[in-house]
């Protein structure tokens, strides 16, 4: 786009050459920049007068006759069409003029750039330098929280002078001037750039801006993925923009740190470096050390899936799926949806952990909306192991289902497998599904649900703080008498504390209904009774569709025992895992600890890197275990069988009768009765050959052990009245416990090494990206979905000041010459995860 005016013929008022190409469609050469005049154009030079010479100075008029003055007309300021040029390769400050309109003399300038042309306020030199940051926004349709966003102006201008007959000659003279550029970092460069906009006598000018972004590259191709009903945010100026802009300050701790709230952010700052930020500040300071770190929000939807396979082909056992959505009229380029990894190290280690995975859910807190899904499984020291990770667009039956089967198809070792989960109809609905398939790849799963997400439900029922303890208590009794006991004490209690809320509620009621009857004549007013029966209608219906609970029992009733009670678990499915350990998985686990807050990519290079390192300390850790004569099993395993150890000697053996041994099947069982200090238990010691189908191996001796009192069925563990029988029939105690309890198993776990990546993957990407399966051999380009753009957290509409003009949206003109108009936006102060 050019601009340039002159004086007219009658030195009057200053007119925009050819001002009908500002409103109608350009042509294709000319898409946003008016037609060249030549020498035609400019205004003929009056003839002086005789006697007198170019130059010479006029002589004042005889003062006897004073001439009348002509009324001066009323300059009227018309806003400034300004073209914005986005979208080249080139770093931003090798950009010149030249990279974006070819000037070609006489004819036309052709755009060798994509542009808008949008309109600047009548007086641009009194905006400031963040005002035009929001006019960019919102003519590009950007997030409130895009950092990275440059511009710079370029301008040229040309003074005519009338009396040079050899510029007159030139068809036009300002095609031969340089562009001047201008970098905006303050708002005094942007006001000496916006007061050379004003128009002015004898002078030509063309001005234009360039603006760089991530997401502004791909301008073309978002706005041909957003649906119809896109609604854009509202934009609003952040805090911290100015210091940010211009800040020397170190970030370091904020990146490796990124779970600090913004409170801890700003004593922080207060603390080491001697400065004040308020919340808002703090807040958009980490978002800025972390994109200055990792790359942009925008581009880490595009790094991921590369990095990614960057990591599969290193590191190989892996398994990645992605899912997105192609462009219309954009082959290369497709929407990022979903996106499921697992490193192989990981589901290497998940073979020799107890088969039980724990399934959670977060949202993610960074620019775009989105979940993350974990699987989470346990070695014999309760160390956590991230087996497979995914992010989804949301939390519907669908994501879970497309999880749930590409865990399966990952985890393809395990016949046997345990999934504990949250309590939600969607993930309940989805695991049915998988459950019900005919063709999969587990032999056998079972579905089981987390203590502390269905204590959070049965807290919403019955509020009491010792009732919750006490459901938990419930949970986790593996003893049948002790489980019915506990579930008839239960209700007595949840009873009571229902009766006390309806007696409670009923006071309330009456109170209430003397009111109304103090105020019987304004509710007989007809203005009012419309509102009342609907207020009735709608507390009746709400009644009618829930069901009344009046104790445990009631609420309790429709879930199966198996689903949450570890003494109704069959099989011993859990392993004793009952989920209290994901509860604040994404807060207190040592790899996924604060990834949440990351970019995309970011999640992936860091969850990495963390394991690398966590499978290094604790392959260590387990081979110094293994090398000590003294230590027979995992450190939680061994404390748990030394305090069991103690607890065995004050029980009293009894022996009942002598072994049982079938000869045919090679099975034998042995009864025992062991006499604790309250009650008698029955141990039964069992053994059996199994037979392998490698003859090289033979036949092996499989041992277990029973209870009366359910622990070892439950926990794979011998309990202290097992561990008395071995004591005094001279019987080794390990022999009757798990082998995903062992320390072979332990080292085994963690034994995988990583091959580390480059860091470089977000400035050169190797050409090896393209070949690397399961994806296609062409890569295409990955981009985030606008209408996954979050809102603003609420740190910062609460401490947004200012805003631009929302009810009068600006137009845009496009490269063809049409007008796009942005839809109307509504601020929402949603808070985005509690920053």
């Amino acid at each position: 786009m050019e601009t340039y005016a002159e004086m007219d013929s009658d030195g009057g008022d200053l007119a925009p050459t050819n001002p009908a190409a500002m409103e109608e469609p350009r042509s294709e050469y000319a898409a946003a920049i008016p037609s060249l005049g030549g020498s035609d154009a400019l205004p003929s030079v009056p003839t002086p007068n005789p006697g007198t010479t170019a130059g010479a100075k006029k002589r004042k008029a005889p003062a006897t006759v004073k001439a009348a003055s002509k009324p001066r007309k009323l300059q009227v300021e018309e806003p400034i069409q300004m073209p914005v040029y986005y979208g080249r390769r080139e770093e931003f400050f090798r950009v010149r003029g030249e990279d974006l309109v070819d000037d070609c003399p006489g004819l036309y300038a052709e755009s060798k750039c994509a542009h808008l042309v949008g309109e600047l306020p009548l007086q641009p030199q009194s905006m400031s330098l963040v005002d035009l940051q929001l006019w960019i926004f919102k003519l590009f349709r950007l997030h409130p929280e895009t950092q990275d966003l440059e511009i710079k102006g370029l301008l040229k201008q040309y003074k005519n002078d009338f009396f040079d007959e050899e510029s007159s000659d030139l068809e036009c003279p300002l095609d031969y001037c340089p562009w001047d550029k201008h970098y905006f970092t303050s708002d005094k460069c942007w006001s000496s750039f916006a007061n050379k906009l004003k128009r002015k006598r004898n002078v030509m000018q063309k001005f234009m801006l360039y603006v760089q972004s991530s997401e502004i590259k791909h301008y073309d191709i978002l706005l041909k993925a957003i649906n119809e009903d896109y609604s854009q945010l509202v934009t609003v100026v952040l805090p911290g923009t100015k210091c940010l802009s211009s800040s020397r300050i170190g970030f370091r701790d904020l990146v490796e740190k990124p779970t600090m709230t913004a409170k801890e952010i700003v004593d922080y700052f207060s603390g080491h470096l001697g400065k004040h930020f308020s919340p808002a500040e703090a807040w958009r300071a980490r978002q800025f050390a972390l994109e200055r770190e990792y790359g942009t929000f925008y581009d880490s939807h595009n790094f991921a899936p590369r990095l990614l396979q960057e990591i599969a082909r290193k590191n190989p056992g892996g398994f990645v799926d992605i899912k997105d959505e192609e462009v219309a009229d954009c082959k290369d380029f497709r929407v990022l949806q979903r996106m499921f990894w697992a490193f192989g190290q990981c589901l290497q280690a998940f073979r020799t952990c107890r088969p039980v995975l724990c399934i959670k859910a977060t949202p993610l807190c960074g620019k775009y909306q989105g979940m993350l899904l974990t699987a989470v499984a346990f070695d014999a020291n309760d160390f956590s192991i991230p087996v497979a990770c995914a992010i989804v667009e949301g939390e519907t039956k669908e994501t879970w289902l497309w999880f749930l089967r590409n865990l399966e198809r990952a985890v393809v070792h395990q016949s046997d497998v345990c999934l504990i989960h949250d309590y939600k109809s969607e993930l309940i609905d989805a695991m049915e599904d998988l459950l019900n398939l005919r063709q999969r790849k587990w032999r056998k799963a079972e579905s089981r649900w987390c203590m502390e997400d269905l204590a959070e439900n049965f807290s919403a029922y019955f509020g009491d703080k010792e009732l919750v303890m006490m459901f938990k208590k419930l949970c986790q009794q593996k003893r049948h008498h002790k489980f019915g006991k506990m579930w008839k004490e239960l209700d007595e209690l949840t009873s009571k504390y229902m009766l006390e809320k309806e007696q409670s509620a009923t006071g309330d009621m009456q109170l209430e209904s003397v009111e109304h009857e103090v105020a019987g004549v304004e509710a007989e007013s007809p203005c009012n009774q419309p509102d009342s029966v609907q207020d009735v209608k709608e507390g009746e219906q709400a009644d009618d569709n829930n069901r009344k609970i009046t104790n445990f029992s009631d609420w309790i009733d429709l879930k199966p025992r198996e689903k949450w009670s570890l003494a109704y678990d069959r099989g011993g499915a859990r392993y004793g895992i009952m989920g209290s350990d994901i509860t604040d998985l994404h807060k207190n686990d040592p790899i996924l600890k604060g990834i949440t807050c990351l970019p995309l990519s970011a999640m992936v290079e860091v969850t990495f890197l963390r394991l690398v390192k966590y499978f290094e300390n604790t392959s260590a850790a387990a081979n110094k275990a293994i090398g000590n004569p003294s230590i027979n099993f995992p450190e939680r395993v061994q404390v748990d069988m030394n305090s069991k150890m103690q607890k065995a000697e004050m029980h009293n053996l009894t022996y009942t009768y002598a072994s049982d041994k079938n000869v045919i099947s090679g099975e034998e069982d042995q009864k025992f009765t062991v006499k604790g200090r309250k009650r008698e238990v029955t141990v039964h010691l069992k053994s059996e050959n199994t037979f392998s189908m490698d003859k090289s191996i033979g036949s092996t001796i499989r041992k277990t052990a029973t209870c009366s009192c359910n622990k070892p069925q439950l926990l794979h563990k011998p309990c202290s009245h097992v561990i008395a029988v071995c004591c005094e029939i001279g019987v080794r105690t390990a022999s009757y416990i798990s082998p995903y309890y062992s320390l072979p198993y332990l080292v085994s776990t963690w034994r995988k090494k990583f091959s580390k990546f480059s860091r470089e993957y977000r400035d050169t990407i190797p050409r090896h990206f393209r070949d690397i399966i399961p994806f296609e051999s062409e890569t295409p380009t990955w981009i985030p979905g606008k209408r996954l753009e979050c809102r603003l957290p609420i740190c910062l509409s609460l401490d947004c000041t200012q805003t631009t003009v929302v009810e009068q949206e600006p137009q845009c003109r496009t490269e063809d010459g049409s007008v796009s108009q942005d839809q109307g936006t509504k601020t929402h102060s949603e808070e985005r995860n509690q920053i």
